[in-house]
């Protein structure tokens, strides 16, 4: 058996061969920080517009306010530390920030419903009860006046 140059040439670009084609845990790590980032962003976006909602219909905003600055903080620290390179940790993070928003929707949906009831019942009380007891005033005091007239006028005509 003959040794020639071209066998260790051979096996150099087989092995360089199989390590460019084997997926790269690092690739791996990467794409799933991205994904992770990705639906955290989506999510946020999602959550301030539910809250833009629920304050635009009268609601208090202060806890939702600062349970979506916790998870923008979260998601702010995901992507810095996914610039750095760490992507397992920019990969927990970015789920923390998600997951911190899991019933945020629903809460503030539930807050823009109550904010939305009480204006209704703020505007009956206010418009309609004025209304109504203006109403009453003036025929109350019609009918005071009628009565008045009708007991002095009968008084005069005695005299």
């Amino acid at each position: 058996m003959r040794f020639t140059w071209t066998t260790p040439v051979l096996l150099l670009t087989l092995t360089l061969l199989v390590l460019s084609v084997a997926p790269s845990p690092v690739w791996a790590q990467q794409t799933n920080a991205d994904k992770a980032i990705s639906a955290a962003q989506e999510k946020i976006l999602t959550c301030f517009n539910a809250v833009r909602a629920a304050e635009a219909a009268g609601a208090n905003i202060t806890e939702l306010a600062n349970t979506l600055n916790r998870a923008s903080l979260l998601l702010s620290q995901a992507e810095f530390t996914y610039s750095n390179g760490n992507f397992e940790a920019a990969q927990s993070l970015a789920v923390q920030s998600y997951s911190s928003l899991s019933l945020f929707v629903s809460n503030a949906n539930s807050l823009e419903t109550a904010a939305t009831q009480t204006r209704n019942t703020d505007f009956l009380v206010n418009v309609v009860g004025s209304l109504a007891g203006t109403v009453a005033v003036l025929f109350g005091s019609v009918a005071l006046w009628v009565l008045l007239k009708r007991k002095y006028a009968i008084g005069d005509e005695k005299k």
